[in-house]
């Protein structure tokens, strides 16, 4: 356990991974025992992908499992059960937990603004949600960036998931359905690939099917998975740029599959609603911003509403910091200088911004340091990576010296602490501002 890479929080590895203890090899059963059942359901939901990557690595011969103490024994007094039951633990799927889907408990259909531009993909997502429909065979998103599709995708599993908590999610994208399959391949379990997606999977969300272009192997295997589940009479829902007939490099098979789908495109919202965002957002936040300076973000940010959330982060950020107030000259300066700043970046370039930020040497973040002054600033320049490049996290982890599985654990944990800690959003707004890029 003590080689898993840096990129863990020392507090995580210290609290939920360094307690686990291995039990004597069953064949090539790698049984790792949790304290208890709420550390095993941690572990599964938190840490499952990351321990089979790194387990994958090691020894591809070995199967994990997860598994709690059995239950105390009865006295003899008390008459046993009818059946005794096998001790409560949880096999992890060799590439990631299918059972505990990560979707981001912000995305929401309450927390999602409809007005001019998505109002028809809100109400068809829902409607998918509910039971189908028109939709019974599946929903396909289209927008450029920034405009909710994966909102949209990811409040769909949480409504079905909360009157249906059985219901087996997996949530994608299709480059991690690529690896997985690639991983599978390479560790000769191609039929728990397959199984996993055929036959385990009640509701399938799979985003920017796009990255699919060219490689032929996966859209096979994904047009099997789509038939099954068909067959089956399952739930599907797909994003990408552009609808699947203008997609380049897909096999026909597959943009027929797709197809099947019914296709509905997001439009930037108009302004009113850009309006209602913002509002909705400084609500959230807890902080008063005056309508002016709403209105005048909406108007300047007109097409990418995830950049127009940062913004508004980015100005409530520097009105904090510096102690001036949110008025529309804050404004008009904060969009300027991002404006006049705005260009594309490397991930070499922002790990070494940050590293100069932090006051520390490049090589510290990619090195294997699990101290809290290194991890945190690693996180935060891999997180910034896959928000303002189009690196893949295979990519992201060769600059930082990472695996794949550790780039997405760090990703996801910035992600999840933005949600809570409003001193990691505005440091994550003052390093895009010192990047020069828009706000992710």
């Amino acid at each position: 356990m003590s080689s898993l890479d840096g990129g863990l929080d020392p507090q995580d590895y210290g609290l939920w991974l360094e307690p686990l203890q291995p039990k004597p090899l069953r064949g090539n059963r790698l049984v790792l025992l949790c304290p208890n059942q709420l550390h095993l359901n941690t572990v599964q939901q938190r840490f499952a992908p990351l321990l089979q990557q790194h387990l994958a690595e090691l020894h591809p011969d070995l199967e994990l499992v997860l598994e709690s103490p059995r239950p105390a024994a009865r006295r003899a007094s008390q008459p046993p059960p009818p059946a005794a039951p096998a001790p409560r633990q949880m096999e992890l799927p060799r590439m990631g937990a299918l059972q505990m889907p990560r979707l981001n408990q912000r995305y929401v259909f309450d927390n999602f603004v409809a007005g001019g531009g998505n109002e028809f993909a809100f109400a068809a997502a829902k409607a998918l949600a509910g039971g189908g429909g028109l939709f019974s065979n599946g929903l396909f998103l289209v927008s450029g960036t920034g405009l909710g599709k994966s909102h949209l995708t990811q409040a769909v599993g949480h409504q079905i998931l909360g009157y249906m908590p059985q219901t087996r999610v997996a949530y994608l994208t299709a480059e991690d359905f690529t690896n997985q399959m690639i991983a599978a391949i390479r560790g000769k379990r191609a039929d728990q690939f397959k199984q996993r997606f055929r036959t385990g999977c009640d509701l399938l969300l799979l985003e920017e099917v796009q990255f699919l272009a060219g490689k032929d192997k996966t859209q096979d295997e994904l047009v099997y998975t789509l038939d099954a589940l068909a067959d089956a009479g399952k739930r599907v829902v797909f994003t990408g740029r552009m609808a699947p007939a203008q997609l380049q490099g897909l096999a026909p098979a597959l943009v027929s599959r797709l197809a099947d789908s019914v296709t509905v495109g997001i439009e930037p919202p108009d302004f009113a609603t850009r309006v209602r965002i913002l509002k909705r957002q400084a609500a959230q936040e807890g902080m008063a911003v005056p309508p002016e300076v709403l209105e005048f973000l909406s108007q300047e940010i007109p097409d990418d509403v995830r950049r127009l959330r940062s913004a508004l982060v980015g100005l409530m950020a520097r009105a904090s910091l510096t102690g001036r107030p949110l008025d529309l000259g804050l404004a008009a300066e904060v969009l300027g200088q991002l404006a006049s700043r705005l260009r594309r970046v490397s991930p070499a370039q922002i790990r070494d911004l940050v590293a100069t930020v932090y006051g520390m040497e490049s090589k510290l973040l990619t090195g294997k340091s699990r101290k809290k002054a290194v991890v945190r600033p690693r996180n935060l320049a891999m997180c910034l990576c896959r928000r303002h490049t189009d690196a893949s996290f295979a990519a992201i982890g060769q600059v930082f010296n990472r695996n794949h599985a550790t780039v997405m654990y760090g990703v996801d944990q910035i992600e999840r602490k933005l949600e809570i800690e409003p001193k990691l959003a505005a440091e994550l707004a003052f390093l895009e501002q010192r990047l020069g890029v828009s706000g992710g």
